[in-house]
């Protein structure tokens, strides 16, 4: 059969196409249907399936199969016209027919004359037509059968029983009507041999692409081109031959200009919803504009139609392939709903989006929703458009989406407003574009700060601007004549307002140079002026709590005033949210294991933190660095994951520490591209930024056995702490790396110089982890057992299965350089135990190499059963199997339960058990 075919299911313009593409077994059971009526067998075929998908152009060809045949060829194209039409289909078909012996023409035979009952007609047609087709084969097609009106389906199932003889019947339907006509074209098709139409598959598309484009196509392009016509024939006949004429080449770049190019072949399909009426075209309008709210009930309140008829077009536009049976409804074409979109007038779409609008607001509580329909008008002048613009930023904020809360905030600017709400506009949009690292927020924010009369408000002000100028590199000057601005504006009654603005400085500078230039210039006053007021005066605190732990100085202190600024911090505003950043900060460099930020402590915190604007990355950042002090390198892998898209610079520090906890689990490689893929840009990078990233890289470099570089990253983020008044080996512990790759190149004196300096430093600051990490280091570099033995006990009753590995590896290997085999073995097969079983690998291989050194191998039998529980872990389980509660064993071990949870969990799983009831079977085995 020749599959040539001028026109893919109706619609004029459409050039000839070559060949119908992936209908190979329609074709052929076209082909059959003709060779059984050749020789005697009449047969009925019926094709189904969505618009565009080539029923017309399968009907075409089976006509122009059976003219080369020499066959008579009747056909008709019913369209919703006829629905109400009686016999109007039928007269199509009769049209070509001969004229009748008296000169009528054959279509008079369907006339309704007289007192004729269908039936007498339907006789008088058929006897004309057997006397037409006893000539010969002949073949029938009808084209939409389901918009045929019901005496013509009528005669079609009375011809279909009483044909004899050398004629074939082809129907092409779509999903039919509902009511009479549905269950009349349904009984025609069960009595027919059905052919159902599938959209074309890519391989199809790809074939398609090559005959019309001329090259095969890149995966992208034909992924961009098969997602945007649904393997639908229609339209991929009008966009390649579009593409063809722009010579767009079939490569990657090309995708995007697929869909611009393809409205013109999406027009194709609006002859299909005008064929359902005006009731279809409103609808369909309807559902462009409404988008992701194309609820049908509210389609049908915008489109000005009943449920009822909404429905009914509904009905038929998702049966004809232009709408998905979903809600929102959606259109299964973009090209399609760009095209119906692009014939949608203006002043007709800014009507029907400011209707949607005010239709959206109120039947979603979600701001965000009517806002959108907002956004596509320049302004409507209504109080409540101008609240719910603010009320969908605020959301936007909350959700960690600044640029769309800035695209709401500068609509918002074009409704009406007085001079203070526009002050109030223009601080967010500030805030919006400083958050969204978009250019102008300074410019923005002094504009407020001129219109604002407010107080807080210029506090507010104030205190981003702080932030600019610390972000930019500023001295704290340029920052503190802002403030000293603010404050003159503020009456003396308003004390909290200075206290809010001053630490808003304090908070933007706190990792920078002038952060002790800060507290002593500003902070007796401050504290003096937040005395009255709790909340502020325990905010007030973070700032000689940072600064002493900066210091490595006061630890309890620091702690007692970091803990009671996370308890009253709102992460909401975003100087408290810098603040409480600052407190989890010193928290985790003082190892409180159960600070508030610990999502199973928070409370009414992680509320908070939850609705902050980025508080779910916040929080997995402090989370993550708690793991990673534990040990639980896969967790906190997880938790730094999310936490890249943390913002206030956090995201930063998040690769780094995601790129050592990769480094500690041994894939190095990962750990290089998140460095290489999340390192700010250098102008943009502040410098606690840069020593984070260099301490990273050091240590990634380390990993490599590449000590120079290591030793050279080492010393570089000390240089870059050193001016920022970083002393506290909690915050970076870079002497003791540093002194182990000097070490390893010979420089001994050097390295326990370093070493030396940083075990003095963490004593005096009193953390138990990086106080083991020095003395490990020392250890190591001076071949002193002792500190190595002290670095190990430090740890006893903290939860840090990573620097515990590390200590008892590092205790070994002193060990054994000492001539004291035997001991060092048993520490060794303790470290690659706990190495092995927390996922650290470059130190279990490490201990591995040292074992053999010995003259031994990893006992494997230590991974699991009693031998391989701990002595911590050993205690723990033999108190539980006696009873003890784990707050008991909490108290009589000196450790908090959150330790005693976490050394039960791993016995029972070195144990293979699944609680404490089979403890005392398990230890005793």
């Amino acid at each position: 059969m020749q599959t040539c075919e001028p026109d893919i299911d109706g619609g004029p313009g459409v050039r000839p196409i070559r060949r119908l593409y992936g209908r190979e077994s329609e074709t052929a059971a076209l082909t059959s249907a003709l060779d059984a009526v050749a020789v005697g067998r009449p047969r009925m075929l019926s094709l189904e399936g969505a618009a565009g998908l080539g029923r017309s152009a399968l009907l075409a060809a089976v006509r122009d199969d059976a003219r080369r045949r020499g066959w008579r060829v009747l056909n008709a194209r019913a369209t919703i016209l006829e629905t109400a039409n009686d016999f109007g289909v039928l007269r199509q078909v009769l049209a070509g027919l001969p004229a009748l012996p008296d000169g009528r023409s054959a279509a008079s035979l369907a006339a309704r004359g007289g007192d004729a009952s269908p039936f007498e007609v339907f006789e008088r047609v058929s006897d004309h037509l057997c006397e037409f087709v006893g000539g010969g084969p002949s073949l029938i097609t009808l084209d939409d059968v389901q918009w045929c009106d019901a005496l013509t389906l009528r005669w079609l199932a009375h011809l279909a029983h009483r044909s004899a003889g050398a004629l074939a019947i082809v129907l092409a339907r779509t999903a039919g009507e509902g009511g009479e006509r549905r269950l009349l074209v349904d009984e025609l098709v069960a009595a027919s041999e059905r052919q159902t139409l599938r959209p074309l598959t890519p391989p199809q598309v790809r074939q398609w692409i090559i005959d019309v484009l001329g090259a095969r196509p890149d995966e992208a392009f034909l992924e961009r081109c098969h997602r945007a016509t649904r393997g639908n024939a229609a339209l991929l006949a009008s966009l390649l031959p579009a593409l063809a004429v722009r010579s767009v080449p079939p490569v990657r770049a090309s995708a995007a200009s697929i869909e611009s190019v393809g409205v013109m072949a999406g027009r194709r399909m609006l002859p299909w919803i005008m064929r359902g009426g005006p009731e279809a075209l409103a609808v369909a309008q309807a559902v462009v504009v409404l988008g992701d709210d194309g609820e049908p009930v509210l389609v049908a309140k915008l489109a000005g139609l009943e449920l009822e008829e909404a429905a009914a077009a509904l009905d038929r536009l998702i049966e004809l392939g232009i709408l998905s049976d979903s809600t929102p409804l959606r259109y299964v074409h973009p090209l399609v709903r760009a095209a119906v979109d692009a014939q949608i007038s203006t002043g007709l779409r800014t009507s029907q989006r400011l209707r949607a609008a005010r239709m959206v607001r109120d039947h979603h509580p979600d701001p965000g929703r009517a806002a959108d329909h907002l956004m596509a008008v320049e302004m409507l002048g209504e109080p409540w458009a101008l609240d719910t613009l603010r009320a969908a930023a605020a959301d936007a904020l909350e959700g960690g989406l600044p640029h769309r809360a800035l695209g709401y905030l500068r609509r918002a600017l074009a409704e009406p407003v007085t001079g203070p709400v526009r002050a109030e506009l223009l601080a967010d949009i500030g805030a919006a574009e400083i958050g969204a690292d978009v250019p102008g927020g300074e410019r923005t924010l002094i504009q407020a700060l001129a219109l604002a009369d407010d107080p807080s408000l210029r506090a507010r002000i104030g205190a981003e601007l702080a932030r600019l100028h610390a972000d930019a590199g500023r001295p704290l000057g340029t920052a503190l004549k802002v403030v000293e601005e603010v404050r003159a504006l503020v009456p003396p009654e308003r004390g909290e307002v200075v206290v809010e603005v001053e630490l808003g400085a304090f908070a933007a500078y706190a990792a920078s140079a002038d952060a002790d230039e800060f507290v002593e210039r500003r902070l007796p006053a401050l504290a003096a002026l937040a005395a009255g007021d709790a909340r502020l005066g325990a905010l007030t605190g973070v700032a000689a709590a940072w600064t002493d732990t900066r210091h490595g100085r006061a630890r309890a202190g620091s702690v007692r005033r970091a803990l009671a600024a996370v308890r009253v911090a709102d992460p909401r505003r975003t100087w408290e949210a810098r603040l409480a950043i600052l407190a989890h900060a010193v928290l985790l460099a003082a190892d409180q294991d159960g600070i508030p930020c610990d999502p199973d402590d928070m409370g009414g915190h992680s509320t908070r933190c939850q609705t902050a604007p980025g508080g779910p990355q916040l929080t997995a950042y402090v989370r993550g660095c708690l793991l990673h002090g534990r040990g639980a390198l896969r967790e906190a892998e997880a938790r730094f994951v999310v936490a890249l898209d943390a913002p206030l610079d956090v995201g930063a520090a998040a690769a780094a520490r995601l790129a050592r906890v990769l480094t500690d689990l041994g894939d190095l490689d990962a750990a290089d591209r998140v460095l290489r893929d999340h390192a700010p840009p250098p102008q943009a990078q502040p410098a606690w930024a840069a020593a984070v990233f260099a301490f990273a890289k050091a240590s990634l470099a380390m990993a490599r056995d590449q000590n120079e570089d290591a030793l050279e990253g080492f010393l570089e983020t000390g240089e870059t702490l050193r001016p920022l008044g970083i002393d506290n080996p909690a915050l970076s512990a870079w002497r003791s790396r540093a002194a182990r790759c000097g070490a390893a190149l010979g420089d001994t004196r050097a390295a326990e110089s370093l070493a030396a300096e940083e075990v003095a430093l963490a004593r005096r600051w009193g953390a138990p982890r990086p106080l083991s990490a020095a003395l490990a280091a020392f250890g190591v570099v001076a071949a002193d057992p002792d500190a190595a033995r002290e670095a190990v006990a430090v740890l006893d009753g903290l939860d840090a299965g990573l620097l515990r590995a590390a200590a008892l590896i590092d205790l070994g290997a002193v060990l054994l350089r000492g001539g004291d085999a035997e001991q060092a073995h048993e520490r060794l097969q303790d470290g690659f135990a706990l190495a092995h079983e927390i996922n650290a690998r470059p130190l279990s291989l490490r201990a591995a190499r040292h074992l053999r050194r010995a003259g031994g191998k990893p006992d494997l039998g230590r991974l699991s059963g009693v031998t391989a529980l701990t002595a911590q872990e050993r205690a723990a389980a033999d108190r539980a199997a006696a009873g003890a509660t784990n707050r008991q064993i909490a108290e009589e071990m000196v450790l908090t339960q959150r330790t005693v949870e976490q050394y039960l969990t791993s016995a029972y799983r070195k144990l293979g058990i699944s609680g404490r009831r089979q403890l005392a079977a398990a230890l005793s085995a």
